[in-house]
């Protein structure tokens, strides 16, 4: 089934009322109406599952028996935290739901979907039922897996194993429903997970109403660089309710980690009594200045601050094997033309030498679905953005196909090198991986590297060495040439630094860590060096 836009995550969820199939007699339970909001009022979390009699991955994912699981050990008969419903979205019937013929439309079905489930199955296209939850919850593709907190806000988790259901249950806000004044914060927004040349951000915040009485006021405070500020806010919010806030602008002019936090301390004008969710904060990283040069990254300590992961999608796991931990694009629970990036630190390629990009990949496809992976990079603090590197579909597989969730093998990867010789000799440069998702199966990546000529800089002409390149301490100067005059100047051209005469080293130790050039005056002529200082 074609991909498109699902409900947005932190969505309101719409209020649905659906008749459950009895799964002996295949009649309609008319008489007990079962209420989304009735299940959430009373603190459970609902997972539905909407899939269609006739899909493939609908029936692989019914069969691994994850929501059986999850029902069982959380559910009625077990720690009472969840429900679970079952959403037949297309046009299933009994006769397709119990496996002894097809749907309405004709379509073949699966299998037997009633056998072993305990939790109710709703067919929508059975009387009283109706489709209209499927055009409330913008269902465009089966399966699709919600989960609903109980203040009533969506999310897509996906076909995951109970384990990490579960997992994603603990996210919901379990808050005390029986105050007047409760809010909460849901999202922060407006801030990027890496900033390169400049950062100016404008943040927002999801503010939520869980009070029994409409919220008119809240004071929001906000903590950023050493400051502390206040932000009051005022409107008209009903119970589960909710407004985007948007906060005064910042920025930042120094390289180095940030942390941005919100926290409500005062709504209708009283303190909050309820803590869950009161405070809401990000991390992000400001590079204005290029600091890195080669670059070895394997991940095994997840992806680093100085990487950018600005949709927050990409994710490290442990694969089996040599490769430890990798980054994975978790197509195979993503709508199609889902897009994440992973920006690698600031890169100052004129100082490596012939610089090239290798990594190691590793994908299978899912029938005829096509991810796509590409190396884009800007030489412009990211005003317009080229590809060094794109394969998709058949091109980006490293082994077969699969229709379960792909964990690559050791003998599934393959190492990809990409020649950035076009822009060795800028010294702005950001580079990212970027993934699109069609709906198909992971992407993963490791051992990211950037390698190239560094430590000593050659000139054929004058046969001259200058070492250790990047110094700390003392720049040498090899040449059978007679040396008159070594300056050093600073990326703004300004000389920083000279000795005159026949010497053959010169102190680098009291400059400041960065970019420099060195200029050798010999009895031949100039010759101009690129080092750095760390």
């Amino acid at each position: 089934m074609a991909s498109f836009a699902q409900l947005p995550n932190g969505s309101y969820a719409p209020a649905f009322t659906g008749y459950e199939i009895n799964k002996t007699t295949g009649q309609i339970i008319s008489n007990n109406p079962i209420n989304l909001y009735d299940y959430t009022d009373a603190g459970k979390v609902v997972f539905i599952d909407v899939f269609a009699t006739w899909c493939n991955p609908c029936w692989s994912y019914h069969n691994t028996g994850a929501l059986e699981n999850l029902y069982s050990q959380y559910g009625p008969e077990g720690t009472d935290e969840v429900r679970v419903l079952a959403i037949e979205g297309s046009n299933g019937n009994y006769a397709s739901l119990s496996g002894t013929g097809p749907d309405a439309g004709g379509s073949a079905t699966q299998g037997n979907w009633l056998a072993g489930v305990e939790y109710p199955m709703i067919p929508l296209r059975m009387s009283p039922n109706t489709t209209q939850f499927d055009n409330d919850y913008a269902i465009s593709y089966f399966p699709t897996v919600y989960m609903i907190c109980p203040n009533r806000l969506v999310y897509e988790v996906g076909q995951q194993n109970t384990a990490a259901l579960y997992s994603a249950y603990g996210t919901c806000p379990q808050y005390d429903a029986s105050l007047a004044n409760n809010a909460l914060l849901i999202t922060l927004g407006g801030i990027e997970g890496i900033y390169y040349c400049s950062c100016e951000a404008t943040p927002t915040v999801d503010l939520q109403n869980l009070g029994t009485v409409p919220l008119t006021s809240a004071t929001l405070n906000i903590t950023f660089n050493g400051q502390t500020t206040t932000y009051n806010w005022s409107g008209s919010l009903n119970r589960y309710n909710k407004t985007t806030v948007t906060l005064p602008q910042i920025s930042a002019t120094v390289n180095g980690n940030y942390t941005y936090s919100v926290e409500i301390t005062n709504v209708n004008g009283v303190a909050d009594a309820d803590p869950v969710m009161n405070v809401a904060s990000a991390n992000f990283v400001v590079a204005i200045n290029p600091t890195s040069t080669t670059v070895d990254e394997n991940f095994d300590d997840g992806i680093p601050a100085d990487w950018g992961n600005n949709e927050g999608i990409l994710f490290t796991y442990a694969v089996n094997g040599e490769h430890g931990e990798a980054v994975c694009f978790n197509a195979y629970n993503l709508e199609s033309g889902t897009i994440a990036n992973l920006y690698m630190p600031f890169e100052n390629l004129s100082a490596i030498g012939a610089p090239k990009l290798s990594f190691d990949v590793a994908h299978k496809r899912y029938g005829n679905y096509s991810e796509r992976l590409r190396v884009m990079y800007s030489t412009n603090c990211g005003q317009s953005w080229s590809s060094a590197f794109s394969k998709s579909g058949s091109n980006l597989a490293t082994a077969g196909s699969t229709t379960s969730n792909y964990i690559p093998a050791n003998a599934d990867w393959r190492n990809e090198v990409v020649d950035l010789a076009g822009i060795a000799d800028n010294d702005d440069v950001i580079i990212r991986f970027e993934f699109k998702s069609g709906y198909g199966n992971n992407v993963w990546i490791d051992n990211v590297k950037i390698t190239g000529v560094t430590g000593i800089d050659e000139n054929d002409e004058f046969g001259t060495t200058i070492y250790p390149n990047p110094a700390t301490d003392v720049i040498n100067i090899n040449t059978t040439e007679n040396v008159q005059r070594v300056e050093i100047f600073n990326m703004q051209g300004q000389l920083v630094k000279a000795e005159n005469g026949a010497v053959n080293n010169i102190s680098v130790k009291d400059l400041a860590n960065g970019f420099y050039t060195l200029k050798l005056t010999t009895d031949n002529g100039t010759s101009v060096h690129k080092i750095v200082k760390k």
